[in-house]
């Protein structure tokens, strides 16, 4: 042991360092940056006013806070807290420098457990069952500090708590809902799990071994407890800056297949859409159909009473649509005021009828910014029949389509068969 020795008091001082670093650094991290959209314009000549207020609404949805991160945050600085106040050992009172600190030990692990289980959203009774044996590692540093004083007991009380406490973070880890980078979880899991086997090893080892007389000066073990924690400590934190990172890009690309407009799917997300159809039709072969609308006048819309109606028009009408939609269905605005839904598992007596309450429903809609602009759509649709093709069936869907406009507008047409005979002569 003699050959290879660590200094407690410089690991001290590391560790309390790595624990300021992070916990400033998360903190700062949760903290929303707050940009102008038009500082991201060159120019800065700016989009319209519905764009920058999209803009902005992105800019603060990504910024919003992350449950669990200030919690986590601030238990990186109680961990590093408690070594500060050892580090004192023999210049303030033993309260301090030994109850204290090893409560503030305690209670940082505490701390990051509830956080991983609020990030994670994963049950709190984890939290809750570490919770509840606080009291006890008190009353036991109380007794083993002034009515019978024993290190190596000490070290066992807070070895003993410290299993406990990670055994159950690697349990909250695993067992969350959220859905987060999958080697992230497992890299965090692994690093709790690990220091847990270190602690229960370190415990063991005081038992087995003489009684510790000196805190400060004690065996390679105990040394090495400090070189766990300043692990620990950078892992679990490049972990949750990892899954943080994660969760933004995934919010990210989601945004990227939602229209700004409308809320709903863009053109990008269909193509997705249909390579992915193409799949599901050769495994699960059952029937599918399309809706195809557009709003009806929306050209005149536009001229008479200018784009931002135009815009509140096609807003309306696609809040109807999501409201009314059932959650098997999928809906993508295909381009201007065209709206393609694909129905899976419906044929076309079932998909009518859908059309058929969609266009009432949009019919009874509130006037628009309330001027006389009552939305009205037209409606084709259309079954996917066989081996056809998807633009087959979305171009007898556009058929029916301009079949209802032909017809009056605001009303529903269904594709007939013969227009699938005329694809397939």
């Amino acid at each position: 042991m003699e050959v290879f020795s660590l200094d407690m008091r410089t690991l001290n001082f590391i560790m309390i360092l790595f624990s300021c670093i992070y916990c400033i650094g998360l903190l700062l991290y949760q903290r929303p940056n707050e940009l102008h959209p038009n500082h991201l314009h060159p120019r800065n000549s700016g989009p319209s006013a519905l764009s920058r207020t999209h803009l902005r609404d992105n800019t603060q949805r990504s910024t919003n806070s992350v449950k669990g991160l200030k919690v986590f945050a601030l238990a990186l600085l109680a961990m590093g807290a408690g070594p500060l106040l050892i580090s004192f050992r023999g210049f303030v009172s033993e309260w301090f420098s030994i109850v204290v600190a090893n409560m503030l030990i305690a209670f940082a692990f505490q701390m990051l457990l509830h956080g991983l289980c609020s990030f994670r959203e994963s049950t709190f009774r984890y939290s809750y069952a570490c919770m509840t044996l606080i009291p006890i590692v008190f009353g036991l540093f109380v007794y083993f500090t002034y009515i019978e004083p024993s290190i190596s007991a000490r070290i066992v009380v807070i070895a003993s708590y410290l299993v406990i406490v990670s055994f159950a973070s690697v349990k909250a880890l695993q067992s969350g809902t959220r859905y987060d980078l999958p080697l992230a979880v497992k890299m965090m899991s692994g690093t709790y799990f690990l220091y847990g086997l270190f602690m229960l090893f370190r415990g063991y080892h005081t038992i087995a071994s003489a009684s510790v007389t000196e805190f400060m000066s004690a065996g390679l073990v105990h040394q090495l407890t400090f070189l766990f924690s300043i692990f620990l400590i950078v892992s679990i934190s490049f972990c949750m800056l990892w899954m943080i990172n994660a969760r933004q890009l995934h919010a990210i690309n989601e945004l990227s297949f939602y229209d700004s407009l409308t809320k709903i799917r863009n053109r990008r997300a269909l193509d997705l859409f249909v390579h992915d159809l193409k799949d599901r039709k050769d495994k699960t072969p059952r029937p599918m159909s399309l809706i195809m609308l557009d709003i009806d006048h929306f050209k005149c819309i536009n001229d008479e009473y200018g784009h931002v109606v135009g815009d509140r028009v096609i807003q309306t009408v696609s809040g109807v649509l999501r409201n009314t939609l059932p959650s098997h269905g999928s809906m993508f605005r295909y381009g201007g005021d065209e709206v393609i839904i694909v129905l899976d598992d419906h044929d076309i007596k079932v998909t009518a009828n859908l059309a058929e309450r969609l266009r009432q429903k949009i019919e009874h809609a509130p006037y628009v910014d309330n001027l006389a602009v009552q939305p009205t759509c037209s409606f084709g649709v259309a079954q996917i029949h066989g081996d056809e093709s998807w633009d087959s069936a979305v171009s007898r869907a556009d058929k029916a389509l301009y079949q209802a406009k032909k017809n009056g507008r605001n009303t529903v047409y269904i594709s007939p068969m013969a227009q699938l005979k005329q694809v397939y002569a």
